[in-house]
């Protein structure tokens, strides 16, 4: 999420990839579909709220947004993180974004692993590092939230700028999901239209995060997971970074929310294999 905004948005128009079969020359050496898990290492099932207190599995806040943990002005985001935008509802995690006025700024809520205030306000130190195999089961806003305008829900890592996302959506593009890789000095991006990806849906992600090439998958309730994106550039073998999930608010230009209609985001769960 940090460093992507303004780079997104200049160049979503032209580095767009199909969710089509993988070629043979480009992807021969990438299997379309990913590899059997290993053992299961984080499994996040969102049965309770576990999160801003001591001995949690996540905190609110994060070092990544450097407004005291609680909004990120430089990236573009008129996020202000509140606990109260979070709650478990039927076995998933909703976040739902409020705001008086459309340009914000936006009550929302954030997840990360990190021990943010050295653990007092939850974190469990959980990182995903090189080798691991991430999923997550998530429902994208809707076309009325925000006016149509303003999602922009993500999956990602952060430790000292290492940040790989697992997924990024906007809602004014609303067929394209987004992939990007900043570890240790990598600054890849991918920007995938599919069928599975649009306002209101379910979606699978599922991402391996191997030494020299990150792989990302896309599936849906009743399709399995395919090949969208490899980056042929990895995360180095000693990467390592803690896990975030959140709803942000864009102020990017022409992103900016219509209307004040809340912006929900739900996520049935996040698991990890190692």
């Amino acid at each position: 999420m940090p460093r992507t905004a303004v780079l997104c948005a200049l160049t979503a128009a032209v580095m767009v990839a199909l969710l089509l079969p993988a070629t043979p020359g480009a992807r021969a050496a990438v299997a379309r579909r990913p590899a059997a898990p290993q053992a299961l290492v984080f499994d996040e099932e969102f049965n309770s709220p576990s999160w801003g207190r001591r001995g949690a599995v996540w905190a609110e806040s994060t070092v990544a947004y450097p407004d005291g943990g609680r909004a990120d002005r430089n990236d573009a985001k008129l996020d202000q993180l509140e606990p109260a935008a979070m709650r478990i509802s039927h076995g998933a995690l909703q976040v739902t974004a409020t705001a008086r006025t459309a340009h914000g700024p936006w009550r929302t809520g954030l997840l990360s692993t990190e021990p943010y205030g050295s653990g007092a306000a939850g974190g469990n130190g959980f990182q995903l590092r090189t080798g691991d195999y991430a999923q997550v089961r998530l429902k994208l806003p809707g076309r009325q939230d925000g006016g149509g305008h303003g999602a922009w829900p993500g999956l990602w890592t952060w430790r000292d700028g290492n940040e790989v996302d697992l997924m990024e959506w906007h809602s004014e593009t609303p067929d394209i999901i987004e992939f990007a890789n900043h570890s240790e000095g990598a600054d890849t991006f991918a920007f995938v239209h599919s069928p599975l990806v649009g306002f209101g849906k379910w979606i699978n992600v599922a991402v391996r995060f191997n030494a020299d090439d990150v792989s990302w998958y896309v599936g849906d309730d009743t399709h399995s997971l395919r090949l969208a994106q490899s980056d042929r550039t990895g995360v180095g073998p000693d990467w390592h970074a803690y896990l975030i999930a959140n709803l942000s608010v864009s102020a990017q230009p022409g992103r900016f929310p219509v209307s004040t209609r809340p912006i929900t985001l739900l996520i049935d769960r996040i698991r990890v294999y190692r």
